[in-house]
């Protein structure tokens, strides 16, 4: 394979490679990319999600400081590793360029890369860095040009790779017993500082700019202080899904349409427009399983966070009381002095919103001026008030990674979507005989007869 793609000199990626101290980033991609290679569920499990599928037959070769031959231009440099995916008769390979710390991907050294792949048909580059994306294919290095068409991109952060290790690991799901000790010990290398994996931890230096400038009643504006801090804010909620993810021990996404799945584009443009229109930032987290989304807004107006979920008013209960109590029964009562209820109404009458203790203390209160409409839905609201504080370039963040966890533990992981009982059968029809043809047509006569 190596000749094919005509590599000079190639150097497989070991476990245990014999690199200078400060080679930091080489190592910890040998590290990364040998473990690929004697891991199969972890492999899997990571190019499943750029579309790449790891049979039982596939050969996984990776290999470090790739050199080519006869390249056209002896400046395009020379990428961190190559992986190469054999399936019978079909060839899968791409380029890896790893950062570490706080280095991050440049776009020329990005647009280098991918010319190399078009000129040695290579299908894809990888990058890995601490920088973060939502989706593999959604890179956080805009690349413009067209001339790279053809050429899969894909960005993968070391948080994420560490949280897949993580998952694998603890629920052990890695059934072969050497490769499960490998993922270990690899899990372990990778969470220690000295590998320079590092999470998100603060907002760019415009974020106190911005919400300066909201609370002095000013208008938001599309320009470059805007648009980092959606960057940044993009970043930020891809880290707290991972985190959220090795807290729960399951993968948590974000919840995107179908077009801002499609286009990295439509997902910041979304975001853009929401922080202008609104003066806020909102994520959904799809956590498996849950009543519905978790739901973050950060409202810059008010300087403070609401995390929230959705359940449907059941459809058994015919009072609104007793609506609101199926809810409150869900809800532990530690978190009566945070949370807030908002309910909602049929057509385009208005929402209404009440302290938890309040209703807790009088349900008769949630008809208050409604008149004889019955609830439909309800939110539960866990508001964090920061304050002076919210302008913070870190402790933002730092309040977003606690309050949506503390959220999630207090009220998310209670609460359930109410689902109509399954019919029951009458005991005038439990045996079958009671619905048989001739059961059937001696009853629809003696309607008839009366």
């Amino acid at each position: 394979m190596a000749d094919l793609l005509d590599l000079m000199n190639p150097q497989r990626a070991r476990l245990f490679p014999i690199l200078a101290d400060t080679s930091k980033e080489g190592r910890t991609l040998s590290i990364f990319l040998a473990t690929l290679t004697f891991v199969r569920g972890f492999s899997q499990n990571l190019f499943n999600s750029i579309n790449q599928r790891i049979g039982s037959t596939t050969i996984i070769s990776t290999y470090t400081e790739v050199n080519f031959n006869n390249l056209a231009d002896k400046k395009m440099g020379r990428p961190d590793g190559l992986i190469v995916l054999e399936t019978g008769k079909r060839t899968w390979s791409a380029l890896v360029e790893a950062k570490v710390g706080k280095s991050e991907i440049s776009n020329d050294q990005l647009e280098r890369y991918l010319a190399i792949a078009k000129s040695k048909k290579i299908d894809a580059v990888i990058t890995i860095s601490n920088q973060f994306a939502t989706v593999p294919d959604h890179h956080p290095v805009k690349i413009t040009s067209t001339k790279f068409k053809g050429i899969g991109l894909y960005h993968f952060s070391w948080m994420q790779i560490m949280t897949v290790a993580r998952l694998l690991t603890a629920n052990q799901d890695i059934e072969d017993e050497e490769q499960a000790n490998i993922l270990k010990e690899f899990l372990r290398f990778i969470s220690h500082p000295s590998a320079g994996v590092e999470g998100f931890s603060q907002m760019p230096k415009a974020w106190s700019t911005v919400c300066a400038l909201v609370q002095a009643g000013g208008k938001l504006v599309r320009n470059d202080e805007l648009y980092a801090v959606v960057e940044a804010w993009q970043q930020e909620t891809k880290d707290l899904s991972l985190i959220l993810s090795r807290q729960l021990g399951t993968f948590v996404r974000e919840k995107l349409s179908r077009a801002e799945s499609s286009s990295p584009g439509a997902k910041f443009e979304s975001d853009v427009k929401e922080l202008v229109s609104k003066q806020a930032l909102a994520i959904n987290l799809d956590v498996p399983d849950a009543a519905s989304p978790l739901s973050v807004i950060v409202d810059l107006r008010r300087r403070s966070i609401l995390n929230s979920m959705y359940v449907k008013a059941p459809g058994d209960k015919v009072s609104n009381k007793a609506r609101l109590n199926w809810l409150l029964r869900q809800i532990p009562k530690q978190a009566d002095s945070k949370a807030h209820i908002r309910m909602y109404w049929p057509g385009s009458s208005p929402t209404t919103q009440l302290p938890l203790s309040d209703l807790r203390e009088n349900p008769d209160r949630i008809g208050e001026d409604k008149g004889k409409m019955t609830v439909v839905g309800f939110d539960v609201i866990m508001p964090v008030d920061l304050g002076n504080r919210f302008g913070q370039t870190r402790t933002i963040i730092q309040e977003l990674e606690t309050s949506v966890p503390h959220f999630y533990e207090s009220v998310g992981q209670h609460i359930r979507q109410w689902a109509p009982p399954p019919p029951k059968l009458s005991q005038e029809r439990v045996s079958p005989e009671t619905v048989s043809p001739n059961t059937i047509s001696e009853d629809t006569n003696s309607i008839e007869a009366e």
